[in-house]
């Protein structure tokens, strides 16, 4: 039996995969998946860009899968969000939401914030 979270992940997300799970009933958080049961994301709860296993990322909630189209491999993609470790969060600006999708696509928007969404990375 192993100590480390990361090596107790049942189901091994590729690198790059876009994680999703619930947060306070009707709040997502998004993440992106390393390929090594790891999940880099923007907490939060730890003010920051951080990379966390899947288990400390789903707090005991279920993990969807959300289907994306990026030009960029999934190495690539874990690469981009490594490079953003230690960002401050915000939730008007710098949110989860905006984390992934700048990581994805280049520009930082949050579509759970609706008109209120401020993110500019």
């Amino acid at each position: 039996m192993s100590r480390y979270d990361y090596e107790k992940v049942a189901i091994l997300h590729a690198a790059g995969t876009i994680l999703e799970t619930d947060v306070y009933g009707v709040i997502r958080h998004v993440g992106i998946a390393t390929g090594y049961g790891t999940v880099i994301h923007a907490s939060r709860r730890y003010g920051q860009v951080l990379e966390t296993s899947e288990t400390q990322f789903a707090r005991g909630k279920p993990i969807r899968r959300i289907e994306h189209q990026c030009p960029l491999s999934g190495s690539e993609i874990v690469v981009r969000a490594r490079g953003k470790v230690g960002q401050r969060y915000g939730v008007l600006t710098r949110n989860c939401e905006h984390f992934v999708n700048w990581v994805v696509s280049g520009k930082a928007r949050s579509g759970q914030l609706g008109p209120l969404d401020l993110g500019r990375h």
